[in-house]
């Protein structure tokens, strides 16, 4: 009896340890997930950046954090997309790029293109907010 004892005094902090560290990577993927959410257009590269930053050993937040850069990234790549769009429409009205060059072309298909990202995002996003419920359910986070 004593020996068990002395096995679960050895075994216990290790497994609160773990269980630590894990809530710390579940916290820490909610908050980065959360802040990319509210971050406005200009800054969501920066804060997706983020959440595909935060470091992770717990296989569940490694799962969820792979959903949630799944959706992240078509969202990423879609305001990118919107945001060159915008510019060469504004050096057409300016003159800069003649309407008729292929570059002014091919606006319309990368609008086309950043609508699909978006839907993709969004879709997948589903997915990662199921993730994120259930680290919030397994970690308290």
């Amino acid at each position: 009896m004593t020996l068990r004892l002395a096995c679960l005094a050895l075994v216990a902090p290790m497994l609160v340890g773990c269980t630590g560290a894990g809530k710390h990577e579940a916290a820490s993927l909610v908050n980065a997930v959360d802040a990319f959410r509210h971050a406005p257009g200009s800054a969501k590269a920066r804060q997706g950046k983020a959440v595909s930053d935060v470091p992770c050993s717990d296989t569940r937040v490694c799962g969820a954090k792979q959903a949630c850069v799944a959706a992240i990234e078509p969202t990423v790549r879609a305001l990118g997309l919107k945001d060159e769009v915008a510019a060469r429409v504004s050096d057409i009205e300016k003159g800069i790029l003649a309407k008729d060059s292929p570059e002014a072309q091919a606006l319309p298909g990368k609008l086309d293109e950043a609508e699909k990202l978006l839907t993709d995002g969004r879709a997948k996003m589903q997915t990662c907010d199921a993730k994120l419920t259930d680290l919030h359910i397994d970690f308290g986070v």
